[in-house]
């Protein structure tokens, strides 16, 4: 279990490995003063484990914009206090590149008693800003809060609005590497809404990478890069942002009433999910099923295709579905895994698209459901082969009578 912060300039910017929360939950119940009073000193009734998060992978490359989406309940809360290190994981790791701020709850850090001025430094005091560099900046953030005539009333005396504007206007000025928002743009009138979109988009044009929560799939279409989904502390699918989109409206109306493929993902040797393998390594790629309370027709099939950057067909098939795989059981039905290998990839290096579909047979082959994943395969070493293919291969030659090998770039 950790949380670590390296700074180093690499692709990736945030980093979840196989990351799980669990939190304790106590049930009792306590009808007195005398049974709260007891409660002090015996055991605080029967407890169990709550997974908020389970085995979530995911990486936010520098400059991306990750939408996360999900249900109420699904995990979307746990898993930012996570990257803003209020909570530490229970097993996995996290890796954050960079500095990272906040807008969680607006104006969260604000002492009361202080003025809107006073908390202006405050709040830059605790992301590490001297006052010389805050008051450089402090007539742009009163002008985008738009509180010239209240800046120096104590904040206590704001209304919700004020009090929104200010922490919203002090989090964009902060010049954050990572910048973590929920549910925020729901900020003041129409205008200074669009005034904070705007905002957003100068931050992410300026190299900021940024996790946007918000339940307005619209503006996770438009705003984000990528996005993931959560279904009870579960990551059921990653992607490009238009494509989770369009899962999570699907599983907002319902409309899985047979098998649905909610993720699909590759893993390297040690079962983690990966987007990047050497070549010759083998290829495993997991599905998760969610499957109805009545349990898996016997007609479904779960397809893999591998194709290469160019659209080419590599590779095909095609397995029955097994009604009797082990079920887990979530809300409105179960959940199902399935995992498949490609022993030693003869793949030299080169972009992998890997497409997995849920099948009916016998029905014209009506795809169900379809999930999309990249993997890039990395060369294994210097080599003298060419191409994106690596074949076992021999040559021979003789000279003089003897006989020289050569096998897969190796002299014998």
């Amino acid at each position: 279990m950790s949380v670590s912060r390296r700074y180093t300039r690499s692709d990736i910017a945030v980093e979840f490995r196989d990351v799980s929360r669990r939190f304790t939950l106590y049930h009792e119940r306590r009808n007195s003063f005398q049974d709260w009073f007891i409660g002090l000193v015996r055991p605080r009734g029967h407890a169990e484990d709550f997974w908020a998060l389970r085995d979530v992978s995911f990486t936010v490359g520098w400059g991306e914009s990750l939408g996360v989406l999900g249900r109420n309940g699904a995990g979307k809360s746990t898993l930012l206090k996570l990257v803003t290190r209020i909570l530490e994981p229970t097993s996995g790791e996290i890796n954050l590149y960079g500095d990272t701020h906040a807008m969680l709850e607006l104006g969260a850090g604000f002492h009361p008693e202080l003025s809107g001025r006073d908390n202006i430094y405050l709040n830059g005091s605790i992301y590490g800003h001297d006052r010389q560099k805050m008051a450089e900046r402090i007539d742009s953030i009163i002008q985008f809060a738009e509180l010239e005539q209240f800046i120096d009333t104590p904040v206590k005396h704001y209304s919700s609005g004020m009090f929104m504007r200010l922490g919203f206007a002090i989090a964009v000025h902060m010049d954050p590497e990572i910048l973590v928002v929920d549910e925020v743009l729901a900020v003041g009138d129409a205008n200074f809404q669009a005034k904070s979109h705007r905002a957003l988009h100068q931050l992410k044009d300026r190299g900021t990478t940024i996790l946007f929560v918000s339940h307005n799939a619209e503006q996770v279409k438009s705003f984000c890069d990528k996005a993931i989904l959560l279904e009870n502390g579960r990551l059921i699918d990653s992607g490009k942002a238009t494509d989770v989109v369009d899962h999570y409206e699907r599983l907002l109306a319902g409309s899985s009433h047979s098998v649905e493929l909610m993720r699909m993902r590759a893993l390297d040797s040690e079962g983690r999910s990966t987007d990047v393998l050497t070549a010759g390594d083998d290829l495993e790629v997991e599905a998760l099923l969610r499957v109805p309370a009545e349990g898996i027709p016997g007609d479904i099939a779960l397809g893999i295709d591998l194709y290469d950057q160019d659209g080419s067909h590599l590779f095909g098939r095609s397995s029955s579905v097994p009604t009797d795989l082990p079920l887990q059981a979530v809300d409105g039905g179960n959940l199902a895994t399935a995992r498949g290998k490609i022993h030693r990839l003869p793949i030299r290096s080169g972009e992998l698209h890997l497409i997995a579909t849920l099948q009916r047979a016998g029905d014209n082959d009506q795809i169900l459901s379809r999930q999309e994943t990249t993997v890039e395969v990395r060369p294994a070493g210097v080599s003298a082969e060419r191409g994106m293919l690596h074949l076992d291969h021999e040559w021979r030659w003789s000279a003089d009578g003897r006989v020289n090998q050569e096998e897969n770039g190796r002299s014998k």
